[in-house]
């Protein structure tokens, strides 16, 4: 998008802000070839962080947050032109709304991430950039640019952002410098940029609806089935028995077991068709029916030895095969079929056992079945205890954190409104527990919005 409005006044305030911010609502921007004057702008910003500390897991980002006034009204919109922009304002106190509804506080805050990274190949700057409000303004390769799209960036605009933010930044340098940011962060940042955990027993008493997206559609027998077999203490794979002579047929059978349990229809199916019809279907070659990577001719589905000379020199090892109810990329299930020998070969390979050792364990060794799928808690229950039921080797990760889910004891994680709700376990400290479930918060809507833990924000640090 080019920079259109180069010649307007922009100031200090949200709306101003905002709408520079919107020429880069990307999500994600590939890096372009630096220019002097995005480098100018980018030492702007990094020289007023001069005396804050770098970020503890990046040296080479520094960080800070910072408040822009939201102005006054006209800065937002006049109002000639907000009658006719949106539909709901008629009169001048539609047009107040408005603008509280978009800027309800006097001050609107913004994370601020400044990046100069060093090529280690020749010591000088490779790459900066800039982050505001956890969109990327700046993405600058010394070199070269990875893509072509250069001329679709708004240099204008990034330049005209981070020069029109700099008093924010040095206030609260000065801030941190006097001793007083950090406090002013744990009193005054709201929570839409927070995290926080709240007990599911908690949310439970305020939604009892919760309970039943919990279950998923697992029967209180089903649960109880569950625990009862996970509290025995036969979910660990060194207290299961193995498959010795394993064939693509055993495991089409184990998936049939499974999504016989899930209700799926298994009639008028051959085995590996109905595999094919039900998994993800990229099938690394094993049936034969596979498209692009996982062409192949297939292999013989009552032979150990085409088994064994699949599982262990397939050329893709993407851990597709497995995905036997697909989803999307976190809300899968997979049916792993492990071996021993992969494990035994590393610890002869590292040292860890002798070739005596190795000799005498791998004639154990044999095939097992891991079931993965803690955010489909309907299928992955069902799987495992169908595949129990049957007698087959099977163990299940994340059994504990399952148990506690049923048992609403565990915890829910409450991430930043910018946040995606999934791969947000690194963001929590282990005295939670291994937190599975997580969610966004909106103070107005949710009636447990008072029971939630807010966790303290990391300090920021002078260098």
């Amino acid at each position: 998008m080019f920079f259109e409005d180069d010649e307007r006044e922009y100031k200090l305030v949200a709306p101003d802000v905002d709408q520079l911010i919107r020429y880069f609502d990307n999500r994600y921007m590939n890096p372009i070839l630096s220019t002097p004057a995005l480098l100018s702008a980018t030492d702007l910003l990094w020289d007023a962080l001069e005396p804050v500390a770098v970020l503890p897991k990046n040296d080479e980002a520094k960080s800070i947050w910072i408040r822009v006034p939201r102005g006054k009204i006209e800065d937002f919109e006049t109002f000639e032109n907000a009658k006719e922009y949106y539909d709901e304002v008629k009169t001048y106190e539609d047009y107040e709304k408005l603008w509280l509804y978009e800027y309800p506080e006097e001050l609107k805050w913004y994370r601020l991430v400044v990046v100069k990274s060093i090529d280690p190949r020749t010591g000088e700057l490779g790459y900066h950039g800039v982050s505001l409000g956890n969109e990327m303004i700046i993405s600058a390769s010394i070199e070269r640019r990875c893509l072509d799209n250069g001329n679709y960036y708004a240099e204008g605009a990034a330049c005209k952002l981070c020069e029109i933010i700099l008093p924010a930044v040095k206030e609260s340098v000065e801030l941190l410098k006097g001793g007083k940011y950090n406090d002013l962060i744990e009193a005054e940042l709201p929570y839409q940029f927070r995290k926080g955990v709240i007990r599911r027993s908690e949310l439970w008493e305020y939604d009892p609806e919760d309970r039943n997206y919990t279950f998923d559609g697992l029967s209180e027998d089903a649960v109880q089935q569950f625990k009862s077999q996970i509290e025995s203490g036969v979910n660990d794979q060194t207290k299961i028995g193995r498959i010795k002579n394993f064939t693509a047929n055993d495991f089409f059978k184990a998936c049939k077991i499974g999504y016989e349990a899930i209700g799926k229809d298994c009639s008028g199916f051959s085995l590996p068709d109905l595999y094919m019809h039900y998994a993800d279907g990229r099938d690394e070659g094993l049936t034969g029916q596979g498209h692009g990577l996982n062409e192949g001719p297939g292999i013989d589905f009552d032979s150990s030895e085409a088994w064994n000379e699949w599982y262990f020199n397939r050329p893709q090892h993407g851990g597709h095969p497995w995905e036997v109810v697909p989803g999307g990329n976190s809300t899968h299930v997979e049916l792993y079929v492990e071996n021993d020998k992969r494990e035994l070969e590393w610890d002869l390979r590292s040292g860890k056992i002798s070739q005596k050792e190795f000799d005498e364990k791998i004639s154990a060794a044999g095939y097992y079945f891991v079931i993965a799928g803690i955010q489909r808690q309907f299928e992955a229950v069902s799987f495992y205890n169908a595949l129990s039921a049957a007698g087959l080797p099977v163990v299940i990760g994340g059994a504990e954190e399952l148990i506690a889910r049923f048992d609403a004891t565990d915890w829910i994680g409450i991430v930043p409104h910018h946040v995606p709700t999934r791969y947000c376990e690194d963001l929590f400290p282990d005295e939670y527990g291994e937190i599975i479930d997580f969610t966004h918060v909106f103070k107005e809507e949710d009636p447990w919005f008072e029971k939630i833990k807010w966790l303290p924000e990391d300090p920021a640090k002078l260098a």
